[in-house]
């Protein structure tokens, strides 16, 4: 049926006023909706309303995310009715299934469930009709969970049929009311760490609510269960921002400190207080982190090593009454160690100009201190710094600690970079830091950030004050590693806990999409490029324009690429699709024999590179990495009998990647049966969702467009949420006649592979 025919049936259904429904109620009567409501954060132009206008257009829908929860909407007859069906046409309905379930209720109290928890056809744009036993309802709750790609609900129209009384069709329909969201998709009636994972800071305010003399503190748990405060620290009812307002009139952190902050305090622990913020003497400890130069005994206490703190942000206020010296300037990030600086990253803008600079300042543990300008400069008589950066615009800076090897030694190197809101760059040169005295036994980092004031002398305290507004905000290192990450035979585990590392929320979006265009195994000019590295042997990859072959015709072996580390939240699914072609040869009885998994990287540097592993040359680096595995099956003997394999890695010393199952713990198998065949193209994929208590994860394998099998399980209570690889394994005489590169029928031939992470 076309949407001319469609849009002409519901005009009949959905006429304007009364409703006179059949009363013997023999047959099915459309039964006026006189409110569609929800809980308000319905995506912005698809509201409920545009569930019953009777329009079957694809804009005319409503579009709720789960994020976690289901999303309900609740239907009112006007009347108690007798109700028989409900049909529903949902949003891309005939690409992909949504799931939902039906209850209805006679006094909007207590309800039954009329259609139990199910999937729509996935094959149809039209109305989709569910008939149930007549039973008298007047309110009426479809409960969506999301769909096969993601976890919007998205449905563009309903129809009630039965019969009862008659009901005068309102002028307009009820709906609810849109809360706002503000920009980057924060919202504004939320309290900050419900934006931000504050999981992993503390914040100091100018407040002396206990009046012992010094400024208060919030810690991790209390932060991160929604604590503000709506004088520092608070949401941005305009744009969901995290506002940071500190005044020089309040309280300072101790007697030697001269300026006020509302600041947030890294904590690598996230609310385990079981370890110390810090230790006496600058001993590190797992709160805390520090330079790739140091003492190795150092690294191993501590909880991380570099690191970069990344922000976008807006700075709204600063002070413009005082000493010349100081007007105009707050520190909006740092690096604090023990007692010292290695930098303070500097806003300022004199009252008389319209933009302001960027610059920081070098402490070091020794020595003089350095400032280095970036855009204008720190002079107090500053002419009007043409490319500065006006109060309320929008920029974002990196600051990043990264050791560069010179011979036999790590050197510090300090890395500063500004991004304009037009995507423009401007960085720093490296500093240098080998002579700043950070390379020592009894040293410790911290990244801070917010607003530090550096006004002590305005005659109006408590008005004259700053205020900055972060809308990205997020630091990560690289974990502590005992031992060295090259190829090895030594089997020792590597000593790194789960998630060690403070990764930020994943972003909803395309991490890459890679269709090997520019026929190169890295992360080219193309911004979708991905880098491409070997697992087994140098001979696993064979590159040419638009494909990337895995080379396994005789050998079993692997390849892998790896992206920047994403921390799933609850509702989130980390979704990665790939399209291959299989070659003129198909091995028989190949059980599990082509693997795809997805790993927390662990900040392992040795993954950004080729790393051979064998039974007999095992490595190190692969050993312990949380993440999945799904394995189809190739050419069974009774095809019907293959399914997709979910497994879990297992924190053992095996020293392969994908090359053995060993290492892992298998949870499930199930999915049609299906046989993979020569010369043909699929398409598959592997998805993690993060639930409130676990990860789901999911595989499926389609062919021409049309779904071959799938299967999911739910690995319930998995605190696993960090991934930043993707890896492929075939093992050996599965697909393929030949093990050599520029050889026909030699492996696999991927012509896309995507990561994107998804609603």
């Amino acid at each position: 049926m076309n949407k001319l025919s469609i849009s002409a049936s519901l005009a009949l259904l959905l006429c304007s006023g009364a409703v006179s429904a059949n009363n013997a109620c023999d047959a099915n009567t459309p039964l006026t909706i006189i409110s569609a409501t929800d809980d308000g954060l319905f995506e912005e132009t698809h509201g409920p309303d545009k569930l019953i206008d009777g329009k079957l257009e694809a804009d005319s829908r409503w579009s709720n995310q789960s994020q976690g929860d289901p999303k309900i909407v609740l239907f009112d007859l006007g009347a108690v009715q007798t109700l028989k069906s409900f049909s529903i046409a949902w949003h891309k309905g005939d690409s992909r299934w949504s799931e939902f379930s039906l209850e209805a209720s006679v006094d909007g109290k207590e309800y039954k469930e009329i259609v139990a928890r199910k999937k729509s056809s996935g094959a149809t744009l039209e109305l989709e009709k569910h008939d149930f036993s007549a039973l008298p309802a007047q309110f009426i709750k479809l409960v969506g969970n999301g769909n096969e790609s993601n976890d919007w609900n998205s449905i563009v129209e309903v129809v009630a049929k039965g019969c009862g009384v008659p009901v005068e069709k309102p002028a307009a329909a009820v709906v609810t009311e849109r809360k706002g969201t503000g920009i980057f998709g924060l919202h504004t009636d939320r309290p900050p760490s419900e934006n931000f994972d504050l999981s992993g800071w503390y914040v100091t305010t100018p407040a002396d609510d206990n009046g012992d003399g010094k400024s208060d503190s919030v810690y991790e748990n209390e932060l991160a269960a929604g604590w503000t405060d709506s004088r520092f620290f608070y949401t941005d009812p305009a744009t969901g921002g995290m506002v940071f307002r500190s005044t020089p009139a309040g309280a300072k952190t101790s007697k030697n400190t001269k300026y006020t902050r509302t600041e947030l305090r890294g904590m690598l622990r996230k609310g385990n207080e079981s370890i110390a913020t810090r230790l006496e003497g600058g001993v590190p400890n797992k709160n805390n982190w520090v330079f790739s130069s140091a003492p190795k005994s150092a690294q191993l206490q501590a909880g991380g090593v570099d690191g970069v703190l990344k922000a976008t942000l807006a700075v709204n206020q600063v002070t413009r009454l005082g000493k010349a010296y100081q007007v105009g300037r707050v520190i909006i990030g740092q690096i604090h160690g023990k007692d010292d600086e290695p930098i303070r990253l500097y806003y300022r803008k004199l009252p008389k100009n319209k933009f302001g600079s960027i610059y920081f300042a070098h402490e070091p543990a020794t020595g003089k201190e350095k400032w280095i300008e970036i855009i204008g400069g720190r002079s107090d008589r500053l002419a009007n710094p043409a490319d500065g950066i006006a109060i309320d615009e929008l920029f974002s800076y990196e600051i990043e600690v990264k050791g560069k090897p010179e011979g036999d030694k790590i050197i510090p190197m300090l890395h500063v970079k500004i991004i304009r809101d037009d995507g423009s760059e401007v960085s720093a040169e490296p500093y240098d830091m080998r002579a700043s005295g950070f390379n020592v036994e009894n040293e410790f980092m911290f990244f801070k950030a917010g607003a530090y004031s550096q006004n002590n002398t305005s005659p109006e305290p408590e008005t004259d004050f700053d205020k900055v507004i972060f809308y990205k905000l997020d630091y990560s290192h690289s974990p502590v590693v005992a031992g060295e990450m090259a190829v090895s035979s030594s089997t020792k585990a590597i000593a790194v806990p789960v998630n060690q590392a403070a990764v930020a929320p994943a972003v909803t979006g395309v991490v890459f999409d890679d269709s090997f265009n520019d026929g190169g195994r890295d992360d080219g000019a193309d911004k979708m490029d991905s880098n491409w590295w070997t697992t087994t042997n140098s001979s696993a990859l064979e590159i040419a324009k638009g494909s990337l072959g895995l080379v396994s015709g005789g050998s079993g072996r692997g390849i892998r690429t790896t992206f920047p580390a994403q921390n799933l939240t609850v509702g989130q699914t980390l979704n990665a699709t790939f399209t291959f072609t299989t070659p003129a040869t198909i091995g028989s009885k190949r059980d599990s024999a082509f693997r795809i998994a997805l790993y927390d990287k662990l900040g392992r540097a040795a993954l950004e590179s080729d790393q051979s592993a064998s039974s007999k040359k095992p490595n190190m680096a692969y050993d312990g990495l949380p993440g999945y595995m799904i394995d189809f099956d190739v050419a069974l003997k009774d095809p019907s009998k293959a399914n997709i394999n979910i497994r879990k890695h297992k924190d053992t010393n095996q020293g392969r990647l994908l090359g053995t199952t060993k290492g892992y713990k298998e949870l499930a198998a199930g999915g049609s049966g299906y046989e993979i065949l020569a010369q043909t193209t699929y398409t598959g994929s592997i998805a993690l969702k993060k639930l409130t208590n676990g990860i789901q994860v999911s595989g499926s394998l389609r062919q021409g467009g049309k779904l071959v099998t799938e299967f999911s399980h739910v690995d319930a209570g998995s605190v696993v949420n960090n991934f930043g690889m993707l890896a492929f394994h075939v093992n050996s005489k599965t697909f393929g006649s030949s093990k050599k590169k520029d050889t026909p029928d030699n492996g696999i031939d991927f012509s896309n592979v995507k990561v994107e992470i998804l609603k």
